[in-house]
């Protein structure tokens, strides 16, 4: 029987106390070219070091063709897996020559010495990655390119089953990239080989790769064909911002691109947006919105919350209560005249207490005008007055034509998209 040359299982790993892969499970065949991506920080490189057995498993389990990771010796995985490290550090007075020796005396056993069937796979393994010139060179002398390359050879030299690089080709120039992922696919296609790529560059590995698995927060969001995993919605979501996949009508190659419409070099602000927040809860808030061009306001706030100070920083034009004290009407009245001439209202996940549910009256103003309120989701969760009084007033507003909103992508593609809406509508009655 014919056994998956990766498997994982319900994995659970991560540092210490902080879980960072969650109920991992999915499978790599012998022989498949897979590219991992995902933005910074959701558990691409812990994979890879669980997949290793460097990292174990708080839960599940780890198979390498079959057999539990954890009961193979390391000579043995050695001979299953090597692993191109994301940065190289540099051996002091070593030749590429030795650094490439150093892999496969490391696989065969340093007892035993160096055959001639040994020099031969060396040897072979520069061919492959274009270093045998580099051979007398003293590693530290080489380029960043040429390192990269060096190391590869000393990889391949263990003749591995399974090759994974931890974003081994992100700091090298587009040339060099090149080179690699060239040097990749043909070892793949001749030997075989089952290649495990972490990488940033969507459209790049794209072109290389038979299948992706995109992760996002420790979990597998899509996994499939390149043209499958590229999608626009589906990036939007993970990576948090607006992207653009088109496919070249002449090479058939996709492209992945951002979207900076708001900063053509205009000062001017196309949207605005009155915040209800308090407690740190509209700081993300203010810095997305202001991302994105829109125009913020924002209160009541009281003077030293964290909102407040954050509204400062951003240049968000708030209106501020003394500290620790109940909202005022003064207050009151100058947040709802911002609030008037905002195009829409949001309400953060701020708790409502007695002090500050006079907030939710600009809301209810605000949807008398006509104009969008969102609120996020849970607020009557986040009730603090007595009576449930907020709760109350949140199922109102919803009943009245409110929103929810449970993510800031989401909530920022439906304003950017109300506001056009908006001027369609106001073109259409002119």
């Amino acid at each position: 029987m014919e056994h998956a040359a990766l498997t994982f299982e319900r994995v659970k790993a991560g540092y210490k106390d902080r879980m960072v892969l969650d109920d991992l499970s999915f499978q790599v065949r012998e022989g498949e070219f897979i590219s991992l991506i995902g933005p910074n920080g959701c558990g691409k490189s812990t994979l890879l070091k669980t997949a290793a057995a460097l990292l174990r498993p708080f839960e599940g389990r780890v198979l390498l063709f079959g057999k539990d990771i954890r009961s193979m010796r390391p000579a043995v995985r050695a001979r299953h897996i090597g692993v191109v490290p994301q940065k190289v550090e540099s051996p002091m007075a070593f030749t590429v020559g030795q650094i490439v020796m150093n892999g496969r005396t490391a696989t065969a056993g340093f007892l035993r010495g160096v055959s001639d069937e040994d020099y031969v796979v060396i040897e072979r393994s520069m061919i492959y990655t274009n270093v045998l010139h580099l051979k007398d060179r003293y590693f530290m002398e080489l380029s960043g390119g040429e390192q990269q390359r060096a190391i590869l050879a000393m990889v391949l030299a263990q003749e591995p089953r399974i090759l994974m690089l931890d974003e081994s080709i992100a700091h090298l120039d587009i040339n060099h990239r090149y080179e690699v992922l060239r040097i990749l696919r043909r070892i793949n296609r001749e030997n075989r080989m089952t290649i495990f790529l972490v990488s940033h560059d969507l459209a790049l590995t794209a072109e290389v790769a038979d299948r992706l698995i995109l992760m996002s927060e420790g979990r597998i969001v899509s996994e499939g064909r390149p043209e499958q995993v590229l999608v626009s919605e589906i990036l939007d979501r993970v990576y948090d911002c607006e992207l653009q996949v088109q496919r070249d009508p002449v090479t058939g190659s996709i492209h992945v691109s951002g979207m900076l419409e708001d900063f053509n070099g205009s000062t001017k602000k196309h949207k605005s947006v009155h915040v209800i927040a308090g407690g740190g809860t509209g700081i993300e808030l203010f810095r997305r919105f202001s991302l994105q061009g829109f125009s913020i306001t924002s209160g009541v706030l009281n003077a030293m919350d964290s909102d407040a100070e954050a509204a400062r920083a951003l240049g968000v034009d708030a209106v501020l209560e003394k500290p620790f004290s109940a909202i005022g009407e003064d207050a009151f009245q100058q947040a709802a005249a911002k609030a008037e001439n905002a195009d829409f209202l949001v309400v953060s996940d701020v708790p409502f207490g007695p002090g500050n549910l006079v907030n939710l009256r600009l809301a209810k103003d605000a949807l008398k005008a006509g104009k969008e309120v969102w609120i996020a989701e849970g607020s009557t969760d986040r009730d603090y007055t007595e009576g449930k009084q907020a709760a109350a007033v949140v199922e109102q507003l919803l009943a009245d034509g409110a929103k929810t909103w449970t993510n800031l992508h989401d909530l920022m593609k439906e304003l950017k998209g109300g506001k056009e809406r908006q001027n369609s509508k106001g073109k259409s009655q002119k």
